[in-house]
């Protein structure tokens, strides 16, 4: 099995600027609030995050990103076939998210005849799937964090409310039916409802012929030490982790 590098999903300044400098950590994505000027050094380590559902701020995304691209950054995600159409339009070089389903090898193929230089897998895909891929360009998978169930137009904590533009987590939670505490996590137009259990395949990585892992970053403080844990293989220490669905597939 190849070396696979290890890539951060941020979503403050405070992991933002820790990921920058952690050697470990070959790339980092990036909410595009959280860009401006001071980061133009380090722009050919960050992959630009734009919001996940468009709708009706695509226009001021997009003249958002061309600022972007104008003060030197090169690198985007497409969340799905919209988005590589946007970033194709604003000059970026496209690199594919989970959210575009990329399941079997004709999949691969199709997004690398649409310009992406790679692309994170399906997080229903399992490991020997996943190692059977046709791979024309690089990929990686999810490896790390509470990972998304759902990604909601309004709040569920405002009582289906618009969430209002907030760009930090509001810490509250709801519970769902088996009494799980699901974290909140709040952008300008949409909600995401994380899992309870958080993602590990720390002692896995050996597993995947794949290029990259990436770790999601949601609400930790320190995200070094899990780096670290990655870097070294350790056994995940987490008291309630989950291996997603890589070696038990989709029920």
């Amino acid at each position: 099995m190849k070396e696979i590098k290890l890539r951060a999903w941020v979503y403050n300044e405070s992991q933002l600027d820790e990921a920058i400098e952690n050697e470990d950590i070959e790339a980092v994505y990036v909410p595009m609030s959280l860009l401006n000027e001071k980061y133009t050094v380090y722009a050919g380590k960050l992959i630009v995050l734009t919001p996940e559902f468009l709708g009706s701020v695509e226009k001021q995304t997009e003249y958002e990103l061309l600022q972007l691209r104008e003060i030197g950054f090169v690198d985007a995600l497409a969340h799905t076939v919209g988005h590589i159409e946007l970033l194709k339009k604003t000059g970026f070089n496209i690199h594919g998210g989970v959210r575009l389903n990329c399941t079997n090898s004709e999949g691969m193929r199709f997004f690398a005849e649409c310009g992406l230089c790679d692309i994170i897998v399906s997080q229903e895909l399992t490991v020997k799937r996943i190692n059977n891929l046709d791979k024309p360009i690089k990929a990686g998978f999810m490896a790390y964090g509470k990972q998304p169930l759902m990604l909601n137009r309004r709040c569920p904590v405002m009582d289906g409310r618009p969430c209002g533009g907030r760009k930090t987590n509001c810490d509250r939670k709801i519970t769902d039916r088996k009494g799980n505490m699901l974290e909140i996590l709040c952008s300008d137009n949409s909600v995401e409802i994380l899992n309870s259990d958080t993602l590990v395949l720390s002692d896995k990585l050996s597993d995947f012929d794949m290029d990259f892992a990436v770790l999601r970053f949601t609400t930790e403080k320190n995200i070094s030490d899990i780096t670290t844990v990655y870097r070294n293989g350790a056994v995940p220490e987490h008291e309630h982790f989950t291996r997603g669905l890589y070696y038990r597939g989709v029920l």
